[in-house]
């Protein structure tokens, strides 16, 4: 019976040793295996060959199996090491679990109380792969039990296993039993391993707090024991870190026992409110050692929220919400970071969501926000004993990043790169702020510029549809503007300035709506008296101005003039060099507004200190084509107009010397000597307008070097004088003062032609004579007793350069209104 079960034995290993599996060590044990069995066959053959008659044969049976019993043991060990080594070679190839399971069911009985010492390693491999995927399998629950029952017995050798994978295999074992509902054997194991660690390792290491934990959460689900998981827990809880030296792995295994007992005291009525105490402890104690972002106090909070939540009581929601609030505080005073903030806020508004009170939300982030904003104090106060009020002056623009995500988030308005574009907006809203608040501080930056900052400001608030920021800044905003301006200008003038302004802060081209009140509320404040604030409001429509007068033309023309005319009065003389400078500006707007329009204006129709203004500053300005333009549309149109003669011929004279400014020298002496021909045939040689007239053309000669003509101009004008019956003689009283200037003029003119080498065909005594013909004209009528008038009639006398200059003043010399 012996020798059968042998045979039957090696009979089975030949049928698994194929040529893929015949390792060294395999054919060895092979071969051994069946020389031994070999050798007993021999023996027991002898045995018999060798009996005498009348000896016992069961003597020799029974030591022969005797022999085998031990024999049979032996190829059981060898079996079981054949099993290892087919295992191994599946570890080797990495094969499928699939494989693997039919491979165990072919071994049947392992035959061993456990697995030999150099094949633990093995086994526990192949137990851990099973596991993963096969827990349920009968086969997973059989060969566990052999691996555990193989590392309990060898488990001191620490060469075979480290403490580490044999916590591993415990922790295992337990998901196995558990999964093959096993609870008795589970629970016994958890407790005798509990006391193994302890024995081992002592009460403050951290296997044995895994241990216990451990132990502790089979116990929860007994509905007796589960005091004893209690007990371990609070044990676990009060365990001083202080005294080992795996302080983090320490402190996780802690906050694990602590959120098991929380969730243990929320699953008996008995014991529910020691959950809150303890979520509350755990989460302000993670607070203090850990920053605020940190994902263990979130996960603390986490608990805290769902606890209340499961509670389904208003007094516990409320209760939520405010350490919610606490712990948004906080966070907001200590982290900086934009994706942490982001991130965070995504949870809290999931929070919300779940405890059913996204309203009360938006709520706590909106106040908060005006908080910040508005600077005023909180008057709530988180519910774990910290109040709001002493931590909002940490907080700033700079967590405006989660405010605005929070907000929107709970508002459900989560899009893609929804993290980019808050950080922009708060970027722009920063920005924005901090023109106003530049604006706010400083007083002597011009009054449109602190209202362009303000209204950009609100603009931007609208459209994010923060209307209370709006109102509370439109309300400042109007307080400024009422203070900037003078109490005598009306209130309704000025709040449609003001309504206008925030209405045109953003438009390309503004309304003609605001520089018609802007001129209206300046020309108030003018009257008043307040010319620092008139001329600040001027410069201020100087701007639309410039935008409005290519599309509103005609329009802006006429307030051109109104500011042009108001302004020319002289005031007193305290504020002169405000009102010059409100006469400049007035005047050059006039000018703009003129240059852009190509003369499309009726300039008869034009005040002539207006247009005079035009003039004078185009001539500063030596914009002598503009000019010349003007002046030659007057001249032009002059036969239409109702114009004295002195001021047709004024308007002349300043063509001609524009025209000659600007290098059209033919034009001008071709004008003005069409001008002097005209006024001689009117009213005659001596008229002062002919006078001055031919003085000027005298001049033009002169500068172009032409000093004969010029001569010959005053010559003309003498021998006239000298001419002059007495009648004429007696009604002027000009007549030695224009003498003496044009014996000057003419005296100069002579000497730089001869100068110049001229020829000159009339002599000295021709023009003595003149100047004698004159002066006898004038002293028989006018008693003439001057020094400088003697000297003047002489030939080597006093000389007056006649060169024409530019003017100082581009002005039309005329002082009558045309």
């Amino acid at each position: 019976m012996v020798l059968d079960d042998a045979m039957a034995t090696v009979v089975k290993m030949v049928e698994k040793l194929e040529a893929s599996h015949a390792s060294h060590r395999v054919t060895s044990i092979f071969q051994s295996s069946l020389a031994m069995i070999v050798d007993i066959v021999v023996d027991i053959t002898a045995s018999f060959g060798t009996h005498r008659p009348g000896g016992s044969e069961k003597t020799i049976v029974a030591q022969f199996e005797s022999r085998f019993e031990i024999i049979i043991l032996r190829l059981t060990q060898l079996k079981a090491e054949f099993h290892m080594c087919h295992l191994n070679h599946w570890l080797e190839c990495h094969g499928s679990v699939d494989s693997l399971l039919i491979i165990l069911r072919g071994f049947g009985d392992f035959g061993l109380d456990s697995c030999p010492p150099a094949y633990i390693s093995i086994l526990m491999k192949v137990c851990l792969s099973l596991h993963k995927s096969h827990s349920e399998h009968s086969e997973t629950l059989t060969w566990f039990r052999f691996l555990w029952n193989s590392i309990e017995k060898h488990r001191h050798n620490h060469e075979i296993i480290s403490s580490e994978q044999w916590f591993e295999v415990y922790q295992e074992y337990l998901i196995i039993l558990g999964v093959h509902e096993q609870h008795t054997e589970r629970l016994h194991l958890a407790e005798s391993f509990r006391a193994v660690i302890l024995a081992d390792f002592g009460a403050t290491h951290a296997y044995y707090i895994r241990a216990s934990i451990e132990f502790a959460k089979i116990l929860e689900v007994d509905t007796v024991r589960y005091v004893e998981a209690v007990s371990i827990y609070e044990e676990l809880c009060q365990f001083d870190i202080h005294c080992c030296d795996e302080g983090d792995s320490i402190i996780a295994l802690l906050e694990i026992a602590k959120y098991r007992l929380s969730v243990l005291f929320e699953s008996h009525c008995d014991l529910g409110h020691r959950a809150e105490t303890l979520l509350i402890d755990s989460f302000v104690s993670l607070k203090w050692e850990l920053s605020y972002s940190h994902e263990k106090v979130l996960v603390a909070l986490t608990r805290i929220v769902d606890y209340h939540r499961k509670q389904k009581r208003r007094e516990s929601i409320s209760v939520a919400i405010k350490v919610i609030e606490e712990y948004i505080v906080g966070l907001l005073v200590e982290e900086r970071n934009e994706i942490v903030l982001f991130d965070i806020a995504r949870s809290l508004a999931k929070m919300y969501r779940e405890l059913s009170s996204v309203e009360f939300g938006i709520k706590f982030i909106q106040t908060l926000k005006e908080e910040v904003l508005m600077g005023e104090k909180s008057k709530v106060e988180g519910f774990c004993g910290f109040g709001h009020e002493d931590r909002l002056a940490h907080l700033d623009r700079r967590c405006f990043i989660f405010i605005h995500a929070f907000e929107q988030l709970l508002c459900g308005y989560e899009r893609e790169n929804m993290l980019d574009i808050i950080i922009r907006d708060v970027y722009t809203e920063t920005c924005l702020y901090e023109a106003w608040s530049v604006s706010v501080r400083t007083s002597s930056r011009p009054i449109h510029m602190r209202l362009a900052a303000g209204a950009r400001l609100i603009a931007f608030l609208e459209l994010k549809g923060r209307q209370t920021e709006v109102r509370k800044l439109r309300t400042d905003m109007w307080e400024m503007f009422k203070g900037f301006c003078s109490t005598s200008v009306s209130s309704e003038s000025l709040w449609q300035l003001f309504e206008l302004t925030l209405s045109n802060v953003n438009k390309k081209i503004v309304h003609i709506d605001i520089l018609e009140r802007l001129v209206e509320v300046s020309l108030q404040v003018y009257k008043a008296k307040d010319f620092k604030v008139s001329l600040q409001l001027l410069k201020w429509s100087q701007v639309y101005f410039r935008q409005l007068t290519k599309t509103k033309h005609s329009h802006v023309v006429k307030l051109a003039f109104k500011i042009s005319e108001s302004f020319s009065r002289r005031h007193t003389h305290d504020h002169d060099h405000v009102i010059l400078e409100l006469q400049q500006i007035s005047s050059e707007i006039l000018v703009e507004v003129l240059k852009v329009g190509r003369l499309d204006i009726d300039f008869g129709t034009i005040p002539f200190d207006q247009l005079n203004v035009i003039i004078r500053l185009l001539g500063e300005r030596k914009n002598f084509s503009m000019l010349e333009r003007i002046l030659q549309y007057l001249w032009d149109t002059r036969m239409s107009r109702n114009w004295s003669g002195a001021a047709t011929v004024a308007t002349g004279r300043r063509l001609c010397e524009v025209k000659f400014a600007a290098g059209h020298q033919s034009a001008a002496m071709s004008l003005i000597e069409s001008i002097c021909y005209n006024l001689r045939d009117v009213y005659g040689s001596l008229h002062h307008l002919t006078v001055d007239c031919e003085t000027l053309r005298a001049s033009f000669h002169n500068t172009c070097g032409n000093h004969k003509a010029a001569r010959d101009i005053h010559v003309h004008l003498l021998e006239q004088i000298g001419n002059m019956d007495s009648d004429a003689i007696s009604g002027r009283d000009d007549l030695a003062e224009l003498v003496t200037d044009q014996a000057k003029r003419l005296k100069w003119a002579h000497h730089s032609h001869q100068s110049k080498a001229g020829e000159d065909d009339k002599d000295e005594a021709f023009y003595l004579s003149i100047l004698r013909n004159a002066q006898s004209s004038v002293g028989g009528h006018h008693r003439v007793e001057s020094a400088s008038f003697g000297d003047a009639l002489k030939l080597d006398g006093e000389k007056m350069e006649t060169k024409w200059k530019h003017p100082e003043n581009w002005s039309l010399p005329v002082r009558e209104v045309l």
